[in-house]
């Protein structure tokens, strides 16, 4: 195939690098490929046509275009007038009319590469990454007088009028009508906070920062999401079918477990934590990594433990449903990259959902522990997996992580300095994240994704909780719910590792729980990052946060 395709080109360059034209690039569906040629079009003016490349359908943009125009990684629907194919791509053409889906990303040749040599398909790629913006000029822009709750109960993109192109016109369709005055925000004000100033104020001491806070009006009432009820999605906002089910998983670790919480909050369902643990089930895990270290023939394991969650509360109570569930499945992205994809296939299994049959299954996953080293990889291995099981996809992207908060709730003393009088710890820590051991790459590795060219539904998490800091009691998490009891001071089942080592499962700073009255449940936080993943996936090119339209938040 790659040898036919590199023949079937090359001899289509050597065709045209003998004619008097400067350049022109063949724009195709998911893939940009640059070649010289004499002209962009044929005698009679119509465009000229190229046999499709890796499977993408392409076809020849002018060369005084600066960028070649945007094209998404799916057919186009059903609905499309005859003249248009779901192979047929058009090139300086009018807006695609009422029912056409919008294109959006382009990848570059050197990317497409860079999967292959990962071991995830372009093509595989290409055919699941979805822009869902169906739109037509007449249902125009965001409209905050628009009831949300009109067609059924389903609020969808061709609903609300948003726009998936970030270069419309004001008179356009699918104008934008966000704002600085029409945003989702939460109710306390003046962010970021001085996380460090503030604690070396307060001698380091954590109930004293917090009584602070919460003196200066960042109570618990107050960290919640504000916003008008019409920019608001809703989590089936991306069901392209009125018959079939709905069905969504989180995959990860605690920034998944506070994700999922904030689903079933936005669907009026109970929320369901972390199971607890009696004194004899810790003796137990204690006695293990006792056996463990005494074992001269262990065998290494790479895991830590972890407490079980429920799937489904006991009894639904009224306004919730089934499809306002969520199930969730722990994954140790440190321990192994892979997914667990067999997991996912049983929860989709009990639940009676499958995407063949028409049905919605959204898998929402991410990490706190992921190493940067591994992080892309990861992410593209992902991709792939997911999509052969043909379900949607929604990256969460890293949690910024306050280095300064976790060295204060720390159970590690390691004195102060001399000088500042600061923690020592906190230049461990402050290294570690900067050397790139924690903090999951900060957000590069989904930077870097994105320049290249690749657009998948991804969640705000690192923006939000980077905005917003000042609240993550643990460093970590604004809902200390989210984080795993097992996660507060146990040791590895392989045994005890020295201070900031990952040696045989990956170091989480350990928690002194008895600062865990002291901390702020600002659940708003994580119900701004479920608002981004659903605009991710619905209104990708929306700016629904107020923070995007001011330099501090006010």
């Amino acid at each position: 195939m790659f040898s036919r395709v590199v023949l079937q080109y090359g001899l289509l360059w050597v065709q045209y690098s003998i004619m008097p034209c400067s350049r022109f690039s063949f724009a195709c569906q998911g893939l940009s490929v640059p070649l010289p040629s004499p002209r962009a079009r044929s005698a009679d003016g119509r465009d000229v046509r190229v046999p499709p490349l890796f499977g993408f359908p392409c076809a020849p943009y002018p060369c005084w275009l600066k960028k070649p125009p945007r094209f998404g990684f799916h057919s186009l629907p059903d609905s499309v007038p005859p003249r248009l194919s779901s192979r047929t791509v058009f090139v300086g053409s009018p807006p695609p009319p009422p029912g056409t889906q919008r294109m959006v990303a382009l990848v570059r040749p050197g990317l497409v590469f860079g999967l292959a040599l990962v071991g995830t398909p372009a093509v595989g790629l290409a055919a699941m990454v979805r822009d869902v913006a169906d739109l037509s000029p007449s249902r125009g822009g965001f409209s905050p007088s628009r009831d949300a709750s009109s067609g059924g109960g389903r609020q969808t993109p061709e609903e609300l009028g948003f726009s998936s192109d970030e270069d419309v016109d004001a008179g356009g369709y699918g104008t934008s009508q966000f704002s600085e005055e029409f945003c989702l925000d939460i109710g306390a004000k003046g962010f970021p906070i001085p996380t460090l100033n503030m604690l070396n104020a307060a001698n380091w001491d954590v109930p004293t920062y917090f009584a602070q806070l919460q003196g200066a009006g960042y109570a618990e009432d107050a960290l919640q999401m504000t916003g008008p009820d019409s920019a608001i999605l809703k989590t089936d906002c991306m069901k392209e079918r009125f018959h079939g089910k709905a069905k969504h998983i989180f995959v990860g670790d605690s920034q998944m477990m506070a994700l999922r919480n904030a689903f079933h909050r936005l669907n009026k369902c109970p929320e369901i934590w972390w199971a607890n643990h009696s004194e004899k089930d810790i003796d137990d895990m204690l006695g293990t990594v006792r056996r463990n270290e005494a074992s001269k023939t262990q065998v290494k394991s790479r895991s830590r433990f972890r407490s079980r969650s429920d799937q489904a509360p006991d009894k639904l109570p009224h306004g919730c449903t089934e499809e306002g569930i969520a199930s969730f499945v722990s994954w140790d992205a440190w321990a192994s990259q892979k997914i667990p994809v067999r997991e996912i296939k049983m929860e989709m299994d009990l639940a009676g959902v499958s995407p063949a049959d028409g049905d919605l299954v959204v898998v929402w996953i991410g990490s706190n522990f992921i190493p940067a080293v591994h992080r892309m990889s990861t992410l593209l291995q992902s991709i792939n997996e997911l999509h052969e099981l043909k379900v949607k996809m929604v990256w969460d992207s890293p949690t910024f992580q306050d280095d300064a908060l976790m060295t204060a709730t720390t159970t590690y003393d390691l004195g102060r300095g001399q000088r500042n009088r600061q923690p020592i710890a906190y230049s461990y820590i402050k290294q570690r994240k900067q050397s790139g051991q924690i903090g999951s790459n900060e957000f590069r590795t989904e930077q870097t994704l994105f320049d290249q060219g690749i657009e998948i539904p991804t969640t705000k998490r690192w923006q939000i909780s980077n905005r917003y800091r000042g609240l993550q009691c643990d460093g970590i998490h604004t809902d200390m719910r989210a984080r795993d009891p097992l996660f507060y001071d146990l040791p590895c089942p392989m045994g005890r590792q020295k201070y900031g080592k990952s040696n045989y499962c990956t170091w989480v700073e350990p928690f002194r729980a008895e600062l865990r009255a002291s901390c702020p449940e600002a659940s708003g936080l994580d119900d701004l990052v479920l608002q981004s993943g659903l605009y991710a996936m619905c209104a990708a090119h929306e700016k629904p946060f107020c923070y995007t339209y001011t330099e501090h938040i006010r």
